[in-house]
């Protein structure tokens, strides 16, 4: 066998397929043999050459660029305020400086040895009796809680003045960020704005992990790190003698005289009322449909008050509550005799109260938690705090001297609406006796 050896290869060319040699700077744009699409020989990413085209489509890729410089997209008023308050909890001596993260404005206090932390447009969807708590958080070097203050909400303010005096916001220098889960004691009488305190202060803390927390404290790891406040068992012995005053009310076996109802008047308006000040109101009900948690105290109380107005003709309303026990004891020791006629008819009075109950209850609903507050029974119980809302609910209860019952028989929307749950089930009561006649 031979190998036929090639003497010539002879080759057609036009004027498209004529070989052109490029380099790595292209092709000669002058030359007229580069009219057509041209061809650029280059290294590629993979595995020896190849031929491409020159001129490469761009891809369309697009994002969103974060940095410390244009973050957190809060305003700049709101970063004027964070820092008046670092200035303000801080010592007079220290320097306060503040920058921007990611997620929040933070405070820098005295170098790096503390830093501020606010909870204002950061932490959302934890409520206390009336809504959103906006508190103000130092953090020191070493992982401690330094300071926690309230700066902003809507929550009634002798409940506020109740946690402060109770020594809450002293419990949090125990803490630390580096022990994961923590607890502290609750308030009793203010259970629900004490824990809504609690857990803004940890989802705060939880979103400044790892930074800015993790940056300016002497710590090697920042572990699961979460906080609540709990009542410790003295609740259950005020559920206790709240439990028994129902008891007594409700009961038949025993009579009511008329000093029975006064030592039950006096240890409901003392115990429930300066003691603990925690009545009952239309809002315990429908808490949790507005997304707040309630304590087991606010529970078995409202289960009370529940049961006493399905059995026991509105039981709350009648012997337990303390602002009306407060009107019935001011009508006995009244010198002057009190006058019975009403200014209006019974019947447009239940059409009034009924009116502020549907108008309040739908705002509450609807979003609008500081509705919440008409009650007159916190301010004038906390009367450490002397303030409008104090001199309103006096001047309710000298108006009894008149009218009486004023507040109960007219304003009232927790009577209103236990009095409707009490003339409901007499209605079923009186349907079932003419239906088995």
């Amino acid at each position: 066998m031979q190998t036929l050896e090639v003497i010539s290869i002879e080759t057609i060319e036009t004027k498209f397929s004529k070989p052109v040699m490029v380099g790595s700077d292209g092709v000669d744009k002058k030359s007229s043999q580069t009219s057509f699409n041209t061809i650029t020989f280059e290294e590629g990413n993979i595995f020896g050459f190849g031929l491409i085209l020159d001129k490469k489509k761009p891809r369309l890729n697009w994002g969103f660029i974060a940095s410390a410089q244009n973050s957190p997209g809060l305003s700049k008023e709101l970063a004027a305020k964070i820092l008046e308050h670092a200035i303000r909890f801080s010592n007079k001596n220290e320097i306060a400086q503040i920058h921007p993260s990611l997620d929040m404005y933070y405070v820098t206090i005295n170098g790096n040895k503390s830093i501020y932390l606010e909870s204002t447009d950061i932490v959302k969807n934890i409520r206390g009796y009336a809504g959103e708590i906006n508190v103000g958080i130092i953090i020191d070097e070493n992982g401690f809680l330094k300071q926690v203050e309230h700066i902003s909400s809507k929550e009634t303010q002798s409940y506020l003045s109740d946690i402060k005096k109770a020594g809450f916001y002293e419990q949090f220098k125990k803490i630390t960020i580096t022990n994961g889960e923590q607890q502290i004691d609750a308030i009793t009488g203010a259970t629900l704005t004490s824990e809504a305190i609690a857990n803004t202060v940890s989802q705060l803390i939880k979103q400044g992990i790892p930074y800015p927390i993790s940056n300016y404290t002497d710590v090697d790891e920042v572990n699961l790190f979460s906080l609540e406040a709990i009542l410790n068992s003295t609740w259950i012995w005020h559920i206790t003698v709240i439990f028994f005053m129902f008891l007594f009310a409700f009961q038949k076996k025993i009579k009511k005289s008329k000093k029975t109802i006064v030592i039950l008047s006096l240890l409901s308006v003392l115990y429930i009322g300066f003691f603990l000040n925690n009545s009952f109101t239309y809002i315990s009900f429908i808490h949790p449909f507005v997304g707040t948690s309630i304590s087991s105290f606010v529970g078995l109380y409202s289960l009370f008050v529940l049961l006493g107005a399905i059995w026991g003709k509105n039981t709350y309303c009648k012997y337990v509550c303390p602002f009306g026990n407060v009107q019935r004891l001011i009508m006995r020791i009244n010198p002057k005799k009190t006058r019975r006629n009403f200014f209006i008819s019974n019947k447009w009075i239940k059409r009034i109260r009924a009116t502020i109950t549907i108008v309040l209850l739908t705002g509450v609903l609807l979003g609008m938690r500081n509705w919440s507050n008409f009650e007159l029974f916190p301010d004038l119980f906390g009367w450490s705090t002397i303030g409008v809302w104090f001199i309103v609910s006096l001047i309710t209860i000298l108006i009894t001297m008149i009218y009486p019952m004023i507040w109960c028989r007219l304003l009232c929307p927790t009577g209103s609406l236990l009095d409707g749950i009490s003339d409901l089930m007499s209605y079923k009561t009186k349907i079932k006796k003419r239906n088995s006649i």
